[in-house]
């Protein structure tokens, strides 16, 4: 049986404000480029913006913390780590969201310390009175960390925790982002060689 929250997203708020903002900041840069730039400069410098743009994404955008009844999910810009609720030994939740498995110790990207964009995201939500789904909540950033504490503390006090079958972690790459990262880089170091 589960206990907590079924299936839930959480994301820091200001980090995805940030990604927005780079992100349009790329868009406008390569709308000018393409409407106002020589082509050799446009070409050579397209993969740069490019890499900005996906490098805000996968920084500031993608990463996540994903609670299900099976498993803990960490999202961060280069992996993907899918940890069960009985490989987890300790969770720490000073500074960030640090999960201590069975294979070692997993820190969350996507769950800073609390800033002024959490309260923003409080007051905004208050004064419109919106229903979220807990894919961001008003507490920001210390809901990350206390949900995913609660959750693993009502388990293991149910003791629904059973044994952890094989490693009960499976860590793989974020492919998409690290395959657009790396191409990106490559594409941005050949047009600053190009004479």
């Amino acid at each position: 049986m589960a206990v907590g929250p079924q299936n839930t997203t959480l994301y820091p708020l200001g980090s995805r404000v940030l990604a927005a903002a780079l992100i349009a900041i790329c868009a406008v840069i390569e709308v000018s480029l393409l409407l106002s730039a020589p082509g050799g400069v446009t070409v050579r410098a397209t993969p740069v913006v490019l890499l900005v743009a996906v490098g805000a994404y996968a920084l500031f955008w993608a990463p996540c913390v994903r609670l299900s009844p099976s498993e803990l999910r960490i999202v961060n810009p280069l992996r993907i780590h899918d940890i069960t609720w009985p490989a987890i030994r300790d969770i720490d939740t000073r500074w960030s969201l640090a999960v201590d498995t069975v294979r070692g110790r997993i820190t969350a990207w996507a769950a800073p310390s609390p800033g002024p964009l959490s309260q923003l995201s409080r007051l905004n939500r208050q004064f419109f009175r919106i229903t979220i789904t807990r894919r961001q909540d008003p507490r920001g950033p210390e809901l990350t960390r206390s949900l995913v504490l609660s959750q693993w503390e009502a388990y293991r006090e149910q003791g629904v925790l059973g044994p952890v079958e094989g490693t009960g972690v499976t860590t793989r790459w974020n492919v998409p982002s690290t395959v657009a990262i790396a191409v990106l880089a490559v594409a941005s170091l050949a047009g600053a060689l190009w004479p």
